[in-house]
């Protein structure tokens, strides 16, 4: 008998051991990527190419599918990263879910016969980790002179006031002498500093499910704009494995009284922006002997902004990021490119799944963009045009979803938003931002423009009643680089009213003159919203016409479309 109670309790022992190792292994959820910041270069599509800096992905993680290029035909050139990363948690709203980046330094830059290096961080805007919360890296603040009277008749400052002590400071202003306040340090990296050549492991706990920028946290302003960032997206994905996430096509899990929000397939649209002028900038500075990136930049004559200022001093710092001027707009990487529309053609994950999209819209720009699917449902069976928002910044937004035409992304905003499946016939959907970043260096015909397809490969040419991009094998040889395919709606638009209007703007023209503008419009939420395509002419314009007023253009963002 004591035999058998024995060989009981050992049973249960080993019982309890095991589920006790598999309830350890499920509360620690951890996953584990490699990346690498490093100089590289964009090629666009009007054959300049760019200095950029920019992370990849390490091949273990490339094959675990937990990083990959947002663009896949980037190739050996810049491209931001997509991590995505398995959402556990151990109780109904608590998370477990642990990331670590393991972050390799290569911003190494040859400087006549030495080099130069630069420092960098990683910041997840949204998530407490990887250094951002403690201590920041701070530098000295710059000295600021002494200052005399504003009247130019009365001189500078007067040479006895003493800035340098409070009592000095305090007796200047009775010489006419200003001392400015002195300044606190300057913030150089936000969370922990990873100098070149030391790796370092960079962890995030408890995360909390949604979509996320990553951007760098040193020196954002002039990194950030150099192509530092990516999409860091937390969630249970559909087909995934039942010891990986608990509920798989779950973006956002039930809390309390909020429902989950599930999706069959998704897609990360990244919106960002390239000045290369200044990209330009920076890489001559940090190719320059003498160059410190705390060094402040002054125009001044002896200043490093100044070309007089000669070798040694003159760009041995970074430009001003005030003078910020994008000229190509990009999504996931890619300007859009005329005679390579399907370079701009990103498919929804995974690869064959029907039935609603996650699309997850992240602005790593400086500048809003208003980014609209066109031709888009939402609402299940009930569907209607439009978009329905799920979640801003990974909080989902409470209430019954507001549905739109148009989702607004504010610098480094995200937006995650939920469409139904598009019919067979329409197998791709067209994304445009309705701010017009649609130029490439001020050339009509590119810019932020994308489709959306549920099947990866080659380019998928739009069918007669639906909307899409027209690509280069179009019958005109793809000199109708945007011509939009859409349905006429004959109970909005009367052609007859069309015409009429037309042979008005005929006769104020006078004789001789035609229009070779062609109209195809269509109508959400009350508004005749007319896109403008102009046969052979890469144009594209917009404009909203409320009935019972004054038709409206757009506010001539893009002096390209004016």
């Amino acid at each position: 008998m004591r035999a058998i109670h024995f060989k009981a309790s050992l049973i249960r022992s080993g019982l309890a051991a095991a589920v006790l190792l598999v309830a350890a292994t499920a509360s620690y959820a951890q996953t584990t990527v490699g990346l690498t910041a490093a100089p590289t270069q964009a090629v666009l599509p009007d054959g300049q190419s760019v200095p950029m800096w920019g992370y990849t992905c390490d091949a273990a993680s490339v094959t675990a599918g937990t990083c990959v290029a947002a663009n896949p035909n980037a190739g050996t050139n810049w491209s931001p990263v997509v991590i995505t990363v398995p959402y556990t948690e151990s109780a109904p709203g608590v998370s477990n879910t642990i990331l670590t980046i393991s972050l390799t330094n290569n911003l190494s830059f040859t400087a006549g016969t030495g080099t130069n290096t630069v420092p960098t961080s990683l910041v997840i805007v949204g998530q407490l980790g990887g250094g951002l919360g403690a201590a920041p890296v701070t530098t000295p603040s710059p000295p600021h002179a002494a200052q005399g009277p504003t009247w130019p008749a009365s001189g500078g400052p007067d040479p006895t006031a003493d800035c340098s002590s409070v009592a000095g400071r305090a007796g200047a202003g009775a010489l006419g002498t200003n001392c400015p306040p002195p300044q606190p340090n300057r913030v150089q990296s936000f969370a922990t500093e990873v100098v070149f050549g030391t790796p370092a492991n960079l962890t995030w706990s408890n995360l909390k499910p949604g979509t996320y920028l990553i951007e760098s946290g040193t020196h954002p302003s002039i990194q950030g704009p150099m192509g530092l960032y990516g999409v860091l997206v937390v969630t249970c994905a559909p087909g995934s494995a039942a010891a990986t996430c608990a509920t798989p096509g779950t973006a956002y899990p039930a809390v309390g009284t909020i429902a989950a929000v599930t999706y069959n397939s998704e897609i990360p649209l990244l919106l960002s922006e390239i000045d290369p002028v200044q990209n330009a900038a920076v890489n001559a500075a940090v190719t320059t002997s003498g160059f410190n990136e705390t060094n402040v930049w002054s125009g001044l004559p002896g200043g490093c902004g100044n070309p007089s200022s000669g070798a040694g001093v003159y760009q041995t710092c970074y430009p001003p990021a005030v003078n910020y001027d994008p000229r190509y707009f990009l999504v996931n990487g890619v300007s859009f490119d005329q005679s390579a529309s399907w370079k701009s053609q990103f498919a929804t994950t995974p690869a064959g799944a029907t039935g609603s999209v996650l699309v997850r819209f992240v602005n790593a720009g400086l500048r809003m963009h208003v980014p609209s699917i066109v031709g888009a449902i939402t609402g299940g069976t009930a569907a209607v045009p439009g978009v329905s928002l799920i979640a801003e910044d990974g909080n989902v937004l409470p209430g019954v979803p507001k549905i739109q035409s148009e989702v607004f992304l504010a610098a480094g905003k995200t937006q995650d938003v939920l469409i139904n499946d598009p019919a067979p016939a329409a197998s791709t959907l067209a994304v445009f931002d309705r701010h017009l970043s649609l130029s490439t260096n001020n050339r009509r015909g590119g810019g932020m423009m994308a489709n959306i397809a549920r099947s990866a490969g080659g380019f998928v040419a739009p069918v007669a009643g639906g909307w899409g991009f027209c690509g280069a094998g179009g019958g005109d040889g793809g000199r109708r680089n945007l011509l939009l395919r859409g349905r006429h709606d004959a109970g909005r638009h009367r052609p007859e009213q069309g015409r009429s209007r037309q042979r008005s703007r005929r006769e104020r023209r006078g004789p001789g003159r035609s229009n070779p503008d062609e109209r195809f419009p269509d109508v959400q939420f009350g508004r005749h919203i007319y896109l403008y395509a102009v046969a052979c002419r890469h144009d594209l314009r917009r404009q909203l016409h409320v009935p019972g007023q004054r038709p409206q253009y757009g506010d001539g963002h893009d002096s390209a479309l004016r």
